[in-house]
């Protein structure tokens, strides 16, 4: 038996060849290209096609919404856009007509519905409707025993006549920044404040301040060395630029259509109302004034007088596609 299995053994490999070891390496395939990963909506229709992306769609989202008419004379026609049952601003950019719909963190569960009202592109009904359904959301909760200590003036209401007079003079001047209204100020995609990016909170994380449960967190936290360059994330104008009680050295900028990014806490402003910024210019310094537990950079953005995430600004990639 034994010799038997040998010579079977011997005939089998008599017809195996040998391999190069340099030939054994696999070869690496190339790598993909990277993709976006965020979401997507296209509709072709009869006379006009339609693009709304998002990162996702949604609550504290901003989804992109692009209009192109299949016939270039119709761009001049009038159109009207609701999102969510408000009227959304519409400008046009060539051949097609773009806008930017806010998903407040606060929508109830169900469809969201876009209707487009048009003579041009619905001859008979004169509109239709969009819907999109609202995908869960579960914003970050911190416990209770990983609550943030701050400074007790900061969150009593035991305060000094001059310090709410203050506070009050703050808010009349954030809502005045936030009332402005101008045409779009940009044209491309939005960018990052910081050059190292390294979130240290996320948007509307619920918090625990000296324990008392404080507001859902409005905003983006970035961690940087105070001094570190604050950049504009978009083209704009400056309607906010001031020390305030809560947020420190505090900016505000109109991107137009109801668009604002904010930024908090800085150590330096270097930005004056007025000042027309450039995307990627310095508009100030990281810092931790204000109800601030160490140094780091709060980014924060409107739109339509909606609180939004605003990395789904800065993840939106159509923008200048669109151009």
């Amino acid at each position: 038996m034994m010799i038997r299995f040998l010579s079977l053994l011997i005939l089998i490999l008599s017809f195996v060849r040998a391999v190069p070891a340099e030939s054994r390496e696999v070869k690496k395939k190339p790598s993909p290209k990277v993709s976006s990963s965020n979401y997507f909506v296209k509709k072709e229709e009869k006379n006009f096609s339609l693009l709304m992306e998002a990162r996702r769609f949604g609550r504290g989202e901003v989804i992109f919404l692009r209009l192109t008419p299949k016939d270039k004379k119709w761009i001049n026609e009038s159109y009207k856009v609701s999102w969510l049952g408000k009227d959304v601003i519409l400008t046009k950019w060539e051949k097609s007509m773009v806008a930017f719909l806010p998903i407040s963190p606060d929508t109830p569960a169900g469809a969201m519905t876009l209707e487009i009202v048009s003579k041009i592109f619905f001859v008979k009904r004169g509109q239709k409707q969009y819907q999109i359904i609202l995908e869960p959301t579960k914003f970050q909760v911190i416990k209770k025993n990983q609550q943030i200590k701050v400074d007790d003036k900061f969150v009593t209401k035991e305060l000094p006549k001059e310090t709410l007079d203050f506070i009050q003079e703050c808010k009349t001047a954030k809502e005045a920044a936030f009332s402005k209204q101008s045409r779009l100020q940009f044209t491309g995609n939005f960018k990052n404040p910081l050059d190292k990016i390294f979130i240290t909170s996320k948007f509307y994380v619920r918090r625990d301040y000296n324990n008392k449960q404080g507001r859902p967190h409005g905003g983006v936290d970035f961690r940087g060395k105070t001094g570190t360059s604050v950049y504009a994330i978009q083209d704009g104008v400056v309607v906010l630029a001031r020390k305030a009680y809560y947020e420190g050295n505090f900016t505000i900028i109109d991107h137009g259509n109801k668009i604002f990014s904010f930024y908090m806490h800085q150590d330096q402003i270097k930005v004056k109302v007025g000042d027309i910024v450039k995307q990627g210019q310095e508009i100030g310094t990281v810092g931790t004034t204000g109800m601030s537990t160490g140094p780091h950079l709060h980014l924060g953005a409107k739109v339509n007088d909606t609180l939004v995430d605003p990395l789904s600004l800065i993840a939106l990639q159509s923008i200048s596609e669109s151009n």
